[in-house]
């Protein structure tokens, strides 16, 4: 039997689950010689060569002769050293040959005794846990370390925490009265039981992960280094979320006295659709609410199926850079393109049944969620969708976080500035902050991208529309353009047994319409009322349950003048109910609220989200109805310099030039 085999056969280890590489001197974990001394090398080579003749079979006087080590020392290198198992789960192999290379944990195996300087308590802990008075502080411990809840998890100084509890344990064992470690030395052993803290934490990195990373730091470790993912072709997947915008804005409202006042607003919302094989942005909406809705994340993705056209700029006429613009503009055959995925957060203004049934029934896509199940209820990492994330990054650094106004990405960010009345003093308005948007999204698409080779996200899509030859999956126009309106089904009520007029009660509103007095066959049945103008909702269309369209109802007043979103009517309404808001039969809802938000003395709260939303649907409106954007009409409108005072003073007060912008479109 050769001594290779007598080793087997004395394997230390059990024989039903040998360690990787025990005997297998090729697979044994290999060193960097080069990194060692000459002194430590050649030692090293020394003992690597009598492991080699000794299991060869070399004799004591061969290994003392080619390598001046004994039969055996070298049995002990290789019995105590080689096939010692290393902590990362293999043996040290080659690794225990390495001079001054401890292999084996420190044991105590004198009682302790300090000197006159508080020294000789090496292995003082480890004394403490093999004591007879000492026998389970150890598991309580560890169970204290990295149990359910464990201090490290619950506050805020957790090693200071498991110190002042690890003192308390042994006062009441009697470690103290009796005048024992660490009772007797100046730091009452903290340092050393740092040190098996962060011992123990080592042997368990998944649970230590948990404990100091958090639930952020777990998802992100289980994440590879991208080495095995998927190529995605375009529109395969896109990522959306919802960024607040780092700035603080105003608007101008009419003044009770003549001219306009300055009104601080809240902070806005922008959600973007951006596809992740081009990085390209095919989509995004503003959001003039609190906090997001569906119905701004339905927006955003009728952004991106719409074609896209370059606005009318005030602030300058070449802010748009060359080949800029959202890629159903450039590249006309992607106007309306679908996509397979939709990965965002667990927002529920993202997952709900609406915003999923839209995606599924008119664009073909499934929603992507987050893999943990608990994500939904704490803050959402980053590496969930990593390119709308970096896009955000993008577009505070290049944008919004070189203005005056801006709020920075933290409350420390500021650097002592004052946001609001740097907003105030260069009256940096809501119509500026979406021009400024839309040109650093624009100009993003049409910038190199480092991880596209320094190609633009368009030069990437404009490259694989002429590599790719399948058709690329549409979606119908039409049916683009409903996708935000809402459907209810109602009854119509009303008849000849009451009196009242045939009716629907629908979204806080009563319709109504003259076709419907002449159908006394239809009372008392269900219709579905949709809006197809999610801004306009003084009409709404009915159709039977079989899908037969059979008329258009209006609202009744004080819903019937002003275009209108359902979401400024409920805003009213709720208005209405806490008595800051009194509504007239035959009046004017909306002119009341835009009254309300404007004669109110200014306040700490901003104005009231629906006034923003009121101002956006009337200045739309107007832009319908001209035929051109409100820019364009104050721009034809404005005088030639030479005559620019005797205009100014033949316009009349009630002349579309001489009201704000946004209170034009009442006048058209």
């Amino acid at each position: 039997m050769t001594r290779r085999s007598r080793l087997r056969a004395s394997n230390p280890f059990n024989n039903d689950g040998d360690l990787p590489g025990v005997f297998d001197l090729q697979a044994w974990p290999a060193v960097d010689e080069l990194a060692l001394s000459d002194e430590r090398r050649a030692l090293f080579h020394q003992r690597k060569r009598a492991i080699h003749l000794y299991l060869e079979g070399a004799t004591d006087v061969q290994l003392r002769t080619s390598c001046g080590l004994c039969r055996a020392h070298t049995y002990r290198l290789l019995t105590k050293r080689c096939l010692k198992q290393h902590p990362d789960g293999y043996v040290y192999g080659w690794r225990g040959l390495l001079p001054h290379i401890r292999v084996k944990t420190y044991e105590r195996t004198t009682p302790l005794k300090l000197n006159a300087w508080s020294g000789g308590a090496v292995g003082a802990l480890q004394w403490v846990f093999e004591s007879p008075a000492g026998r389970g502080v150890e598991n309580r411990l560890r169970e204290r370390i990295l149990g359910k809840r464990g201090e490290l998890e619950a506050s805020r100084r957790p090693r200071l925490s498991i110190f002042r509890w690890f003192l308390t344990e042994l006062r009441e064992r009697g470690f103290e009265r009796r005048g024992e470690w660490p009772f007797t030395v100046e730091k009452r052993g903290y340092v050393t039981l740092a040190r098996y803290i962060d011992r123990v934490l080592a042997e368990h990195p998944v649970r230590a992960r948990e404990l100091i990373g958090g639930l952020d730091a777990a998802r992100k470790a289980r994440g590879g280094d991208g080495t095995l993912r998927p190529p995605i072709a375009p529109f395969e997947r896109v990522e959306c979320d919802a960024h607040k915008l780092d700035a603080r804005m105003m608007v101008l409202v009419p003044s009770p006295h003549g001219g306009t006042e300055p009104r601080m607003i809240h902070r806005l919302w922008v959600v973007v659709v951006i596809d992740v094989a081009s990085r390209a942005v095919l989509g995004y909406h503003l959001s003039l609410r609190r906090e997001c809705s569906a119905e701004d994340v339905l927006r955003a993705v009728r952004c991106a199926l719409t074609p896209w056209k370059p606005r009318d700029l005030q602030f300058s006429s070449q802010a748009y850079v060359p080949g800029a613009g959202l890629p159903s503009y450039l590249l006309p055959q992607l106007s309306g393109a679908c996509w397979n995925e939709f990965s965002v957060d667990g927002a529920l203004a993202n997952v709900c049944a609406r915003v999923e049934g839209v995606l599924h029934d008119l664009v073909g896509a499934t929603i992507i969620k987050p893999q943990d199940p608990t994500s939904y209820s704490c803050r959402r990492s980053k590496d969930d969708r990593p390119f709308v994330e970096s896009f955000f990054g993008h577009l505070a650094a290049g944008g919004f976080h070189r203005l005056s106004t801006t709020t920075g990405s933290s409350p420390t960010a500021k650097r002592g500035a004052d946001p609001d009345a740097a907003a105030l003093a260069t009256q940096f308005q809501l119509e500026y902050a979406h021009e400024l948007l839309d040109t650093l999204i624009a100009n993003y698409n049409a910038t190199p991208h480092s991880g596209l080779g320094y190609r633009s996200p368009l030069e990437q899509l404009e490259r694989w529309m002429a590599e790719n030859r399948s058709a690329i999956r549409t979606v119908d126009p039409e049916a683009v353009r409903r996708m935000v309106g809402v459907r209810k089904l109602c009854t119509l009520l009303g008849g000849v047994n009451n009196g009242r007029r045939p009716h629907f009660n629908f979204a806080n509103a009563r319709y109504s319409a003259e076709w419907l007095c002449l159908r006394t066959d239809l009372l008392g049945k269900n219709f579905w009322l949709h809006l197809d103008d999610e801004d306009d909702a003084r009409y709404a269309a009915v159709s039977t349950q079989h899908g037969i369209f059979i008329g258009v109802v209006r609202a009744a007043p004080p819903w019937h003048r002003t275009p209108h979103s359902l979401y400024v009517r409920q805003a009213i309404r709720a208005l209405e109910k806490r008595r800051l808001l009194h509504l007239a039969n035959h009046g004017d809802a909306v002119e009341a609220l835009l009254r309300y938000a404007e004669d109110s003395p200014e306040r700490k709260l901003p104005l009231h989200p629906a006034y923003l939303e009121a101002r956006r649907i009337l200045e739309q409106h107007a832009q319908r109805l001209a035929g051109q954007s409100m820019v364009s009409i104050v721009k034809h409108a404005e005088p030639p310099a030479a005559n620019a005072k005797s205009t100014a003073a033949a316009a009349t007060p009630s002349s579309p030039t001489s009201s704000p912008p946004m209170r034009r479109a009442q006048q058209w």
